[in-house]
């Protein structure tokens, strides 16, 4: 046989004589579509207000119930105020950059920084308005006859019905499609206003592509929207692109969460010094080391990708004792978790989403946390999946009028650029230069009847 030793080795010492090449094109992130801020209402609060933000509304009256009597006044009717308040987060982020990396670095680094940041901001804003749509409490789950993100089963997905259902509710809420509720001026001689249903104003729809998917596949149950689009605009079809449907005007976005199960399917009791499956941790009880009285323990794991920021992989609820007459504590040892991720620990000493309170947060893959005494914190774990679809992942569908979600702003996105030049007592050498955004704002549901969130399950 021929002995091809001696040319490997050649191969080998002549390639670190080869000049690198690279090229002079930066290869460009994934694009993401952020479309959350631009379904608000800004507000700006002035200097010197505080932190929270006040709303009022003067909610309906009740009406009379019987007739008036000869000569005797009606009984007074009450004005009820509604008042909301919002307190405002301030958010930023920075890099570093050293002279000798803009030295010795090809591409414009300060560019790229700048990009990335903008890029880093824009995500923020939008993820922080979507965890406040995600908090709402106007929720309708899978077919509607279920009433827990734990219910919805793989069968339970857009459908045209669940479409037209959904525009019954928030129109008998009284949301006005966006816009507004329209002139009455113009309704009384006979004319569509604009904001109103009459005159073509419709509500917002925000979904991931998935459910888009489900809403053009051609099936029994979704042939109508393929009717309609090859009538009325072919393009639509063939784009893929949804359009307006059943009163609704579908906006797509890629970045919205899409909640699946971390770690294996089973509940119940989990034997110490055991995984809860991949991705998830390794969880053992101990009798030393911490206050935690005998007795059985209830557990969920979470994760969040750290280039999203959504709690979207949640495990099962496991089951742990302490030995009896023993006192103790619990360690989460994450040492074979995938990085890019961050952990939720939530804990407590009884079944149910509800009494399992935050333990731990952003745990990084790689550490180990112990729990040594039960949590303070009134944060309670998210709903997973349910178990017997089975279901990989339940989608949110963000259903929306006018009016129902604003922004109010106390420091608007500022970018800042510093160094390069020698500062006293600092950077008396000029070697650092660094760029940021910060900025100061929160988002909030004004009115709950007109935000909708509806969960459901996937073909996709």
């Amino acid at each position: 046989m021929a002995d091809y030793s001696q040319n490997q080795t050649k191969s080998t010492t002549t390639q670190s004589d080869q000049e690198k090449y690279l090229s002079a094109r930066l290869l460009q992130m994934a694009h993401l579509k952020l479309v959350a801020a631009s379904l608000c209402d800004k507000e700006t609060q002035p200097r010197g207000t505080g932190l929270t933000a006040y709303f009022v509304r003067y909610k309906r009256m009740n009406v009379p119930l019987t007739t008036l009597s000869e000569g005797v006044p009606p009984p007074n009717n009450t004005i009820s105020v509604e008042q909301l308040t919002v307190t405002l987060d301030q958010w930023g982020d920075v890099i570093t950059i050293t002279d000798v990396a803009e030295l010795t670095t090809k591409h414009p680094l300060v560019k790229a920084a700048t990009d990335r940041l903008s890029d880093n901001a824009q995500r923020v804003i939008d993820r922080e308005v979507q965890l406040v749509m995600l908090a709402g409490t106007n929720v309708t789950y899978g077919d509607g006859a279920v009433v827990s993100r734990s219910a919805i089963t793989t069968s339970m997905k857009v459908t045209d019905a669940g479409i037209i259902a959904r525009r019954i509710a928030l129109g008998n809420a009284g949301c006005p499609p966006r816009e507004g509720p329209g002139n009455m001026d113009e309704l009384a001689k006979g004319r569509p206003a604009k904001g109103t249903l009459l005159g073509g104003a419709k509500y917002v729809a925000v979904t991931g592509l998935e459910v888009s998917g489900d809403i053009q596949v051609t099936a029994a149950s979704q042939g109508l929207w393929v009717d309609i689009a090859r009538y009325q605009n072919a393009n639509a079809v063939y784009n893929g692109e949804v359009g307006t449907y059943l009163n609704f005007r579908w906006v797509e976005t890629n970045f919205m969460p899409r909640f699946s199960r971390l770690g294996d399917a089973t509940t119940g009791p989990l034997a110490s010094g055991a995984s809860m499956g991949s991705n998830a941790p390794t969880v053992t009880a101990s009798i030393t080391g911490g206050s935690l009285s005998s007795g059985t323990y209830y557990f969920k794991v979470t994760r969040i990708d750290k280039t999203r920021g959504f709690e979207e992989d949640i495990s099962e609820e496991r089951t742990m004792d302490i030995a009896s007459g023993t006192s103790g504590s619990f360690s989460f040892d994450f040492s074979t978790a995938t990085t890019g991720y961050v952990y939720n620990v939530y804990f407590g000493t009884a079944t149910g989403d509800a009494n399992l309170k935050l333990a731990a947060q952003y745990v990084e893959a790689g550490d180990t946390v112990v729990i040594t005494d039960l949590p303070s914190s009134t944060t309670t774990a998210p709903a997973g999946l349910n178990l017997t679809g089975p279901v990989t992942r339940i989608y949110p569908i963000y259903m929306l009028g006018d009016q129902a979600l604003g922004w109010v702003g106390l420091q608007d996105l500022r970018f800042y650029i510093t160094g390069g030049e020698p500062v006293k007592g600092f950077d008396p050498l000029g070697q650092l230069r660094q760029l940021g955004y910060k900025f100061m704002g929160k988002a909030l549901i004004k009115d709950q009847t007109r935000l909708l969130r509806w969960e459901v399950a996937s073909n996709f």
